[in-house]
């Protein structure tokens, strides 16, 4: 088999497959990853529901995921019955799912499965951290439909971002909002490296720092709320650790003085395109706390609601705005 998602994500782990909608092809460009895998003992955990025949929300037909003996994996115990694999439970999770507690198997035979697993981007790390003391040599996420936020869910390695017709008829917009996504992941942390110290491990919900990191008073009005419109006209640092929606930004943009905003990291940013291209017309500046990365976007031209983009026309639409690799998903499926 030709190798085309392996050497893209080459030794990271996890590899968080994300998606900017339902059936853009995240099990399918997993499918492709996992065989491309092969030699590895692999481990795979789902946010939402993946393995079905049908999905159950929009009726459309979805990829299986099958597994090979030994790889292991973590899904809900109402999901078991689903699973071909003979299989040996090698432990227990605290997270509670609609269809039971989840817990982690290990593959005795190979076989058809069906994943359910934590839906909360903070269950994820310990769950990581769990599949490797049990020998997994690599640990596949996939995320659920416009779960961006899986990517920074406290875990190393990469991510895989999934785009495609089903986003929207309009092949421009799809181009314009995947290549939006991506530059927001291609944000970087600030240079300063004594402001790097001083946003290490702050937990307030904003803060304000010189451009040298040196702490200001941030105003705040009765209820604790940031007087955004009494800051210094200056240049000055923000630090906001929640999500960043389109007011914060506008009112930024008309404070008359140079704003470096940073957020904990790109998928913590919810604004949309519009905010964010005024906040930065008028002088301002995105950073994050943590880094993200995208390995490679993987493309499917084809919409599950009936129509379709040309492939050629649309690969190459995003490679003309996208400095990653990005694959045809349809002709990468194994």
């Amino acid at each position: 088999m030709e190798h085309l998602l392996a050497p893209l994500v080459g030794d990271a782990s996890p590899v968080t497959v994300i998606g900017l909608c339902k059936n853009a092809g995240k099990t399918t460009a997993m499918r492709r990853l996992m065989a491309e895998l092969g030699e590895e003992r692999l481990a795979l955990t789902s946010v939402g529901r993946d393995g079905e025949s049908t999905d159950l929300v929009t009726g459309t037909e979805k990829p299986d995921l099958y597994v090979k003996a030994g790889d292991l994996f973590a899904t809900a115990r109402g999901m078991l019955s689903l699973c071909d694999p003979t299989l040996e439970v090698v432990g227990l999770t605290d997270v509670m799912t609609p269809l039971g507690p989840v817990a982690i198997l290990r593959a005795l035979s190979d076989g058809y499965i069906q994943l359910a697993g934590p839906s909360a981007a903070g269950q994820l790390p310990p769950l990581t951290r769990t599949f490797l003391e049990l020998g997994a040599q690599r640990v596949l996420i996939d995320g659920a439909a416009g779960r961006k936020s899986l990517a920074g869910a406290g875990v190393e390695g990469v991510a895989l971002l999934c785009t495609g017709a089903s986003l929207d008829r309009d092949m421009e917009l799809v181009v314009a909002e995947t290549a939006h996504t991506c530059w927001l992941f291609s944000r970087k942390p600030p240079e300063n490296p004594r402001l790097r110290q001083a946003l290490d491990g702050l937990e307030d919900r904003f803060a304000l720092f010189t451009p040298e990191g040196e702490p200001m008073e941030l105003p705040l009005d009765e209820g604790g709320s940031p007087r955004w419109n009494k800051l210094p006209r200056q240049p000055l640092v923000v630090w906001a650790a929640g999500g960043i929606i389109d007011p914060l930004l506008k009112t930024l943009a008309r404070r008359g003085a140079p704003t470096t905003l940073v957020a904990a990291d790109a998928t913590h940013v919810l604004a949309g395109r519009a905010a964010l291209d005024l906040f930065l017309r008028t002088g301002g500046e995105l950073l994050v706390r943590r880094e993200l990365t995208i390995a490679a976007v993987a493309a499917n031209p084809w919409s599950a609601y009936g129509w379709h983009f040309e492939p050629d026309k649309f690969i190459d639409a995003l490679r003309q705005v996208i400095d990653l690799p990005v694959v045809n998903v349809k002709e990468a499926q194994a």
